[in-house]
């Protein structure tokens, strides 16, 4: 996307950088990002991350996030692991600039483990379905960033679903957003005219302001981890969400 962006550095937004992680069983790997914080998604596996501060072990479904600005180690216990990233390391990269030093980020260590995150949608499944609802989601924050809906000062974080059978209503916003099928059989998304199929962990990138949808004609619910800069766009004051 670099080139696309016409940016030196990598970037798979002008404000997101997301990778996927493999790590073969009984084997580790060190990252060390240029970025506010990293967010993990474990698709599959189980292992343990810790920096020099934290931590965390983990398992398929859980959702972590640790600070830049120091070297994180991830290590695989005895099955393969594959894991999604996102961090803000194309804002950083625009100024020339380095993260906080070890100690001093405003991101912190948080996991949010697969059973908690199945616990907050309990409530959020039974809301009603009106003509604006978009979809049942669970947003991720933490006390860190409290006051706020954000999981790193710019970005935020959601698993979203949608029932079988429905259609999400077309809308827009500025923010631009990178959507990780989770549940995505029988799915697909309209982005203005063009039609996008839905595969399991396959990537989505919507460009800010343009129409789009999502609809389901599966037999299971979708879901979907979506990241976006909406955080950004609402400290500006220009998020520029529409239906139409």
């Amino acid at each position: 996307m670099r080139d696309a962006l016409e940016v030196d550095y990598p970037a798979t937004t002008p404000t997101l950088l997301t990778r996927y992680m493999n790590i073969k069983a009984a084997e580790s790997l060190t990252t060390d990002f240029a970025t506010s914080g990293t967010v993990y998604y474990v698709i599959r596996g189980k292992g343990c991350s810790r920096d020099d501060h934290d931590e965390i072990d983990w398992g398929p479904g859980d959702l972590f996030c640790f600070p830049g600005g120091q070297q994180t180690k991830h290590a695989a216990l005895d099955e393969d692991c594959l894991l999604f990233l996102a961090t803000n390391e194309p804002l950083l990269s625009l100024d020339r600039l380095r993260p906080p030093v070890a100690g001093r980020a405003l991101v912190q260590a948080v996991h949010w483990p697969a059973d908690e995150i199945e616990r907050q949608f309990e409530p959020v499944l039974q809301r009603p379905i009106t003509e604006n609802t978009s979809g049942h989601a669970v947003v991720f924050s933490s006390t860190a960033l409290e006051g706020s809906t954000n999981i790193l000062p710019t970005i935020n974080c959601a698993i979203n679903t949608l029932e079988p059978g429905r259609d999400q209503r077309p809308h827009r916003h500025n923010g631009v957003a990178v959507t990780l099928s989770l549940v995505g059989e029988a799915v697909y998304s309209m982005i203005e005219a063009q039609r996008v199929d839905w595969i399991d962990h396959g990537v989505q990138v919507t460009p800010p302001a343009l129409l789009h949808s999502h609809h389901n004609r599966g037999s299971m619910r979708m879901r979907c981890l979506i990241f976006q800069d909406e955080a950004l766009h609402y400290y500006t004051r220009t998020p520029g969400f529409s239906w139409t």
